[in-house]
Parts: C-alpha cells; sequence; structure tokens
C-alpha cells in the first residue's frame, strides 16, 4: 500500500491565522500548494479552506457542531465547496486526561481515532499551555507533538510536528480510501486549538 505525505504551515498569527497545505515534493518538504485556510479569532469557530491563496474557490468549511456522535464532544464538522458533508471530528475529552485523543468519522469508513504517541511530550505540552494565552502560543510552538490514528490495529494516518520553532506539520496518509480534504481539515483545526 503506498504512503502519501502533505505538509500544512501556519503562515501568520494575529486576528486571521493562516494555513498553507502542500503536497510532498518527494524529498520530504512542502512542494506545490494544493490548500489554503484562513481562521478568524472569533467566538463561533469556522475554518475555510481555499484551493489556493487567491481564495478562487473553497474547498471546504470547518464548523463547530453538536450533532449525532459529536454532542458528547468538542466537535466539527467538515463540508465540501457545495455543502456535503465529508465528515466530522471531536476531542474525546475522558480519554484526553494524559494524552489527547481526537476521534474521527468519515462517512463509508467509519470511527477512527488518533493518541498522542508519547506520554511525556503529552504532559509537557500541558504543563507550557497553563501559561494561556501569547505565552502559551509561544510555549505550544517550542513543544513537539506526533498523534497516530488507527482503528483496531490498522495505522491509518498520523500528524506530526517534527520541529521546534516552526509551526509545519506533516501528514502522512497509510490508506487511499481517506479523504484528503478532511484530513487537511483535520491538521489544520488541531493546530488553531492548540491541542495537537
Amino acid at each position: 500500500m503506498s504512503e502519501s505525505i502533505y505538509h500544512v504551515r501556519k503562515v501568520s498569527l494575529g486576528l486571521k491565522r493562516k494555513y498553507r497545505v502542500s503536497a510532498d515534493d518527494g524529498a520530504g518538504k512542502p512542494g506545490a500548494l494544493i490548500g489554503y485556510a484562513e481562521k478568524e479569532l472569533k467566538v463561533a469557530d469556522e475554518i475555510v479552506i481555499y484551493v489556493d491563496e487567491e481564495r478562487t474557490e473553497r474547498l471546504a468549511t470547518v464548523r463547530e457542531s453538536g450533532e449525532g456522535f459529536l454532542a458528547s464532544l468538542t466537535g466539527y464538522e467538515v463540508f465540501d465547496a457545495q455543502d456535503q458533508r465529508l465528515g466530522s471530528f471531536g476531542v474525546l475529552v475522558k480519554k484526553s486526561v494524559e494524552r489527547t485523543t481526537w476521534e474521527v468519522e468519515q462517512p463509508g469508513i467509519g470511527r477512527f481515532t488518533g493518541t498522542e504517541r508519547s506520554l511525556k511530550t503529552a504532559r509537557l505540552r500541558r504543563l507550557v499551555s497553563l501559561a494561556g494565552g501569547t505565552a502559551g502560543e509561544i510555549a505550544n510552538a517550542v513543544t513537539k507533538y506526533h498523534f497516530d490514528f488507527a482503528r483496531d490495529d490498522d495505522q491509518l494516518f498520523s500528524i506530526e510536528k517534527p520541529k521546534v520553532l516552526d509551526d509545519w506539520y506533516r501528514l502522512t496518509v497509510h490508506h487511499e480510501s481517506l479523504d484528503r480534504t478532511l484530513l487537511f481539515a483535520l491538521a489544520i483545526t488541531m493546530e488553531a486549538r492548540q491541542r495537537g
């Protein structure tokens, strides 16, 4: 089974956070731009993902949700350009006491979970996040993390921040059946929430 790699990078802070999604260049670095997202800091969480930085076409929208299985989670739903639902994801609060755990649902495939690989790193991230606000954001910038998403013993994909002081995230997908746009939305949302 072939694996595919993508890159998500936060490129601005402040009142409007911006993200670039890139294909891999074959050497492990960001290559061609395949998505661009903006998130305004406001009460209602919404992230719009476009196909390019000129925002000529909407690729997907991420919205907070409390519907269905998300009712008991801090949840989000993802919709394509025609407002068709691509899937949903949320944080499993009880399972996230020590390691942040996300649950993802893709229609036709079902649900799967992602957990921080390192308990030590998870504890460190919780400690530095106590600073809150800008200090907390700076502290998170110097912390690596790695989430593995699986169903049973089947590894589906991973999202990792391999470097400190660099808001760059690598998404490695092991299954062709997974919706890439849904995974891009997840990676961006995880960074935006500073939960992983």
